[in-house]
């Protein structure tokens, strides 16, 4: 895991550009270094996305051959996009599930993978931040962040509240390549998964 230090060395603009990490906007460089931390806190975006409740009956979270739903019906977004000004809120009720983002941009070198983690003051609020908490190197875009309510009560969140907490840890660069379909994005998506050609023979019949 990196140290407050080398997080320091790392978004400083004058590193080489295979270890340069950066954030936009940056994170307060002096609370870092005075905390010691080896993590850099993160604040929540503008953009959410949540389900369709009352037009979608289920959704397959197993990926049909050429991309349709397991009726073979074309597919249709169960999901509504969601924009929340800074200043306004959002209501996320107990029971209920929304799609959020980072407000940061972020580039993450190829030296660097990391993981994302909740404020401890928020869960025990009974917010949940995330649920997929891998950050490849060579990541670059807004992080998705899976948003739930597991209290008993409402909770209000805004834009630009810290919402999170990325740890950072140095891994030996690979090839780059394919970053994947949630790299380069600025709001959340949800795609289905990918098609599964082994489970698909799991359930041919013998």
């Amino acid at each position: 895991m990196l140290s407050s230090n080398e997080i320091l060395t790392a978004l400083d603009a004058d590193v080489d550009a295979a270890e340069r990490l950066t954030v936009v906007p940056c994170p307060d460089r002096e609370a870092i270094r005075q905390r010691e931390a080896t993590s850099i806190d993160l604040r929540l975006g503008r953009w959410f996305r949540s389900f369709r409740q009352t037009q979608t009956r289920s959704v397959s979270l197993v990926a049909q051959a050429g991309g349709g739903l397991r009726d073979g019906t074309a597919e249709k977004s169960p999901t509504k996009q969601h924009f929340v000004p800074f200043g306004d809120h959002y209501v996320l009720h107990p029971g209920r599930f929304v799609l959020g983002v980072t407000l940061e941009w972020l580039q993450i070198p190829p030296c660097f993978s990391g993981y994302v983690t909740g404020k401890s003051s928020l869960g025990r609020h009974g917010l949940v931040i995330e649920t997929a908490a891998g950050i490849h190197p060579s990541f670059s875009g807004c992080l998705t962040l899976e948003l739930a309510n597991v209290g008993e009560v409402p909770l209000q969140i805004y834009p630009g509240m810290t919402i999170c907490q990325i740890f950072l840890h140095r891994t030996e660069p690979g090839r780059g390549g394919n970053l994947g379909d949630f790299s380069g994005r600025r709001k959340p998506i949800l795609k289905s998964p990918p098609f599964d050609p082994i489970f698909h023979k799991l359930r041919e019949p013998i």
